[in-house]
Formats: structure tokens, C-alpha cells, sequence
């Protein structure tokens, strides 16, 4: 299969480098649209998405897209699908441009694999329960929405899950809703929003905002998930149990992730989240213990290619920083997740490492 076959080619929305950002943001609002392609006439030139605009916590609406986009990497008609499955992996990014000759002729994005994916592997045979995050993060329904929105920045995610006090699942947060307010509502009496420090939204509850919940159950198959994520324009769904109690989280990169490809590129990619650009103490942790761990992986797994994702999230508390880091292995056959937390980071990391380890000698010993 080609990524001709699968790209969307026609009424493809897409802004002007000169464009605000205000407008690009009011047409992805009504459009639904959480990326899109940033062109001069119909030259691309790099990608405009909730995800960046919410990393920088505050922004001129009046501001130029040129200004906030990022550079991603781009697809040929040509190619196929399984080497587009395997950069979409390695760049994190939710959607990529069909270019030819510089110019846009398509867009690919995770969400077409998604619709794709019965054409594209087995996913009957992979269930919910052996990709999922069991131990999700979610925004309970008194919570203010600035609370709400840090932990949609701190997962890096596009929506969360909303419980009520019992844990039931009552809810879905979507960041479409947040970061349009955010932003366009700084037209009236503002030359600037910093949604942080915006003092109207401090009584707004998680509750007056949540949309229907979606969820569904362990023992679903990917491909279920799939047409759940598609049919709901989700990126995120929890799993929950026969009481509506949430048991688990997985999001579209899951599938990706899980997705066969063939023979990959040889190593273990290891993708970090949730850490800022002034964080270079510990991402030099991370790959130092992951350096260590990898290399014990090949050993004892007999694993050469496949990725391990990291995500911190930090919590302040008493003047002190407590770190939660959750991950996820995907190596061949193997599909693990261990979370930790800790208020020494390094010690963390570890710990989930060692666990790694123990948990890679006991599945050795059963075979």
C-alpha cells in the first residue's frame, strides 16, 4: 500500500505563513483540525498545532503562524505506508505532508493510518489490555480548569479523561475547547492572554466543559480502538471496567507503536515527553540509564529494533519537585509499561529500569 492511496488530497485545510495566529485558530476550532500544513501559495513550509501553541503558555493572537510553526518531516506519494508507520514513530509528529517538487499535494496523518489499519495489519489478534497505560492520569469533574490544563500539557496529549469521585469515568476534556478560549478570547480587552495567569478561569470547573465519554473495554481489539478513535476524533481513550471504573488510558501512538511493520531499523528508539528545553539535567539521565539498559535488553530479550517511550510529569509540592515517569516498551513481540514516581529523579529512572530488567528475566525463564 502507497501513501497515495490513504492521503486526503482534497479540501485539506491549511493557513498562511502570514496568516495570525488567532485566525489559524478559529478556522482548526471550526474545522476540528489539531494540525495544519502552513504554506507560502502552495509551497510548505512547516506544520501549526494545538500541541506547540500550548507548549508556549502564552501568546500575541495578533503573532504571524510563521512565527509559531515547526518543522516536520515529509512524505512522497510514492512511498509506502509501512515507511510512513515507521516516521511517524521516530518524529512523534501527528501529521505529515505529501510533498512533491516542494509543493503540497496531500497530507498523511496518524488518523488515516488508523482508518486504514484492518488493510494494514492483523489487529484482531492484539487486545486493549496489552497496549494500554494502566495507571492514567485523569481530571476529576470539581477540578479548576488551570489544574486540568496543566495535566493536558504535562501528557502531551489532545484530550483526558474525567472522573468523579469514585473514579467512574463521567467525562472527556478536549484541548480544542481549552486552547481556543485560551486564545481567542484575549480579543476582547486584551493585547495578550497568558491563559496561566488568567484569573477569570479560576472558577470554571472541569465538569461545565467535558464533552460525552467514549471509552472501551481491556479486551478489545486494536481494531475496535481504531474505529472508537475515528468515529469519536479522539487521540486518547480510556479503558474502563464493567463498573465504568477506569483501568487504563492508550492513545493513538499505542497502535502505531503496535502496529508490525516488517523489518525496522536496527536499535531501540527512545522518545521522551513532558520535559522543557531547559531540562538537559535530566534528559542526560534518562539516556544515560536507558544506554545501560538497552544494552542489557538485546542480551536478554534477543530484541534489535522497536521503541521505548518516557514521559515525566512533575508535581510541586512543599516547595520540592516529586517526578512521575511512566513507559512503554515496544520490541518485537514485546509490549511492556512500567511507571514509577519519586522525588529524586535519577533514583526513579532506575528503579524502572531494574524493573525492566526483572520482569525481562522472569518472561527468559518461563520460555
Amino acid at each position: 500500500m502507497k501513501v497515495s492511496d490513504i492521503m486526503i488530497t482534497r479540501d485539506l485545510v491549511t493557513v498562511s505563513n502570514n496568516e495570525s495566529v488567532g485566525e489559524a485558530m478559529s478556522r482548526m476550532r471550526e474545522t476540528g483540525v489539531h494540525q495544519v500544513p502552513v504554506l507560502s501559495g502552495k509551497r510548505y513550509l512547516g506544520m501549526l498545532s494545538y500541541r506547540e501553541i500550548l507548549r508556549r503558555r502564552s501568546i500575541f493572537p495578533a503573532s504571524k503562524v510563521e512565527t509559531v510553526m515547526i518543522k516536520t518531516p515529509k512524505l512522497t506519494p510514492g512511498e509506502n505506508v509501512n515507511s510512513a508507520i515507521r516516521l511517524f514513530r521516530e518524529s512523534g509528529v501527528p501529521a505529515i505532508p505529501v510533498v512533491q517538487g516542494g509543493l503540497l499535494v496531500g497530507l498523511l496523518s496518524r488518523t488515516d493510518i488508523l482508518k486504514n489499519i484492518s488493510s494494514i495489519v492483523g489487529a484482531g489478534k492484539i487486545k486493549v489490555s496489552e497496549i494500554m497505560t494502566d495507571d492514567p492520569i485523569t481530571a476529576r469533574e470539581d477540578e479548576n480548569l488551570d489544574q486540568a490544563m496543566e495535566k493536558i500539557r504535562g501528557l502531551d496529549e489532545t484530550e483526558i479523561p474525567v472522573t468523579d469521585g469514585n473514579g467512574r469515568l463521567t467525562g472527556m476534556l478536549r484541548i480544542e475547547e481549552l486552547s481556543g478560549d485560551a486564545i481567542m478570547s484575549s480579543k476582547v480587552g486584551h493585547g495578550r492572554r497568558d491563559w496561566d495567569s488568567n484569573p477569570e478561569k479560576n472558577d470554571v470547573k472541569v465538569a461545565s466543559m467535558m464533552s460525552h465519554p467514549m471509552s472501551v473495554k481491556p479486551t478489545a481489539s486494536l481494531e475496535e480502538l481504531a474505529s472508537t478513535m475515528v468515529s469519536n476524533r479522539l487521540h486518547a481513550v480510556p479503558v474502563v471496567d464493567g463498573s465504568d471504573r477506569i483501568v487504563g488510558v492508550t492513545d493513538v501512538f499505542d497502535i502505531i507503536n503496535a502496529i508490525d511493520v516488517g523489518r525496522s531499523r536496527a536499535g531501540i528508539l527512545v522518545q521522551v515527553s513532558g520535559l522543557g528545553p531547559y531540562d538537559d539535567d535530566l534528559y542526560d539521565i534518562i539516556y544515560f540509564e536507558a544506554g545501560k539498559f538497552l544494552g542489557k535488553l538485546g542480551k536478554i530479550s534477543g530484541a534489535k529494533s522497536g521503541t521505548f517511550n518516557i514521559h515525566v510529569a512533575k508535581y510541586h509540592s512543599e516547595g520540592r519537585i516529586k517526578y512521575s515517569v511512566r513507559t512503554k516498551l515496544f520490541a518485537g513481540s514485546l509490549k511492556m509499561s512500567v511507571s514509577d514516581y519519586d522525588w529524586n529523579f535519577g533514583k526513579c529512572i532506575a528503579k524502572i529500569f531494574e524493573t525492566y530488567e526483572n520482569l525481562l528475566k522472569k518472561e527468559k525463564a518461563k520460555q
